[in-house]
């Protein structure tokens, strides 16, 4: 009988494997953070699991998911850095495929004398607020000059939260405006949460282990963990999407562009301050990219209402131009594509991240987008 159960599990372990893989491992690459809410864990390394992808993830000295560097800039380099959340950071994808690597190799593939140097700041699940107080920390600090701040759309719903949103973070650090109009930052130091105190992670309780262990190692632990998971109530679900593309008047939602705008203000301002350029960039959600996984979402989530898939890109054009902000929106070439540019689960996959580095090269090079990246 004991034979017969384990030989049925493996069974069904290598069936759930082939035809309906769930692994998500993730590697403990973050760590609690005062100033920021959460950090890359320095000189941290591991393996990012998801059923769409393995990929390694290495840390350097400065906790930056990125090539070792020195912070003082090599005569004849002009450097940039990358900042924004998991597209930024790569999530899903090798080093070599992030943003930033293919960005710097396509600034370097031509004559000019000037070396290129594109340096990755992003954290996974960061919004704008945590990114300009990055810079502040330890961005400017590589003596850079320009900057490259990646907007996706949750951002909006990141800026203005005490918690981080999609992951175990905690807590973070949070702007808020005050009564008469000054920007005003708040939650720092930032409080720790029960997760980076060990009950998130694998220095927890064994119980904890073992599951975390069963669940990222094998597939058919992780679907019955999934199938027991308590769902996400409906009417969140509705909220947020609402929040992001809904067409009816909402005095929230206005309030949430006012402060993403003020925040983004705020950055190009200190970077102004280092004399250093800042360009924006508007990364487009899946949602936005691909009609049939919008459609698919809709009626997943059973949303209702009117939607305006465009309406964030005319929120973030509104601000750039209010603002003076110099805005490159990756949305109309990527609609374009005749590739797939997104793992199902929503973020990049390489040729998205290809996609991405051509259309910020040729702005950045003046040329104007589509044509120039030879799409």
């Amino acid at each position: 009988m004991l034979f017969a159960l384990v030989a049925g599990l493996l069974l069904c372990e290598g069936l759930v494997a082939l035809f309906h893989p769930q692994l998500f491992a993730r590697p403990d690459l973050w760590q609690f953070d005062r100033q920021l809410g959460w950090s890359h864990l320095p000189g941290g390394g591991g393996r990012l699991v998801k059923p769409e992808f393995d990929v390694g993830y290495e840390i350097n000295a400065a906790g930056l998911r990125e090539r070792e560097i020195e912070r003082r800039k090599p005569a004849g380099t002009r450097r940039l850095l990358v900042f924004g959340d998991s597209f930024a950071e790569g999530w899903g994808v090798e080093v070599e495929h992030t943003i930033g690597r293919r960005l710097e190799d396509l600034l370097n593939a031509g004559t000019s004398p000037v070396r290129h140097e594109v340096l990755n700041f992003g954290v996974a699940g960061y919004g704008t607020d945590q990114e300009l107080l990055l810079f502040d920390l330890l961005g400017r600090h590589y003596d850079p000059d320009a900057l490259l701040v990646f907007f996706y759309v949750n951002d909006l719903i990141n800026n203005q939260s005490p918690r981080g949103i999609g992951a175990e973070r905690g807590f973070k650090p949070q702007f808020t405006i005050t009564p008469s109009g000054d920007l005003e930052l708040r939650g720092v130091p930032v409080r720790e949460s029960a997760f980076w105190q060990g009950s998130g992670r694998s220095t927890g309780p064994w119980p904890h282990r073992l599951r975390r262990y069963l669940v990222s190692s094998w597939h058919l632990a992780a679907l019955v963990n999934k199938s027991l998971a308590p769902p996400l109530p409906q009417g969140q679900r509705q909220l947020y999407y609402e929040a992001l593309y809904g067409t009816a008047p909402d005095s929230r939602t206005r309030r949430m562009w006012e402060l993403s705008g003020r925040v983004l203000e705020e950055f190009a301002a200190r970077a102004a301050a280092a004399a250093v350029d800042l360009h924006l960039i508007y990364v487009p959600a899946i949602v936005q990219v691909e009609e049939a996984n919008w459609r698919t979402k809709r009626k997943l989530h059973g949303l209702v209402g009117d939607f305006d898939l465009d309406k964030p890109n005319r929120e973030i054009a509104r601000l750039a131009e209010g603002y003076g902000l110099d805005l490159l929106d990756l949305t109309p070439a990527f609609r374009q594509s005749q590739v797939r540019l997104y793992y199902d689960e929503s973020h990049w996959n390489p040729a998205g991240h290809q996609l991405a580095a051509e259309l910020v090269a040729a702005h950045l090079k003046g040329d104007g987008g589509r044509d120039a990246a030879g799409l």
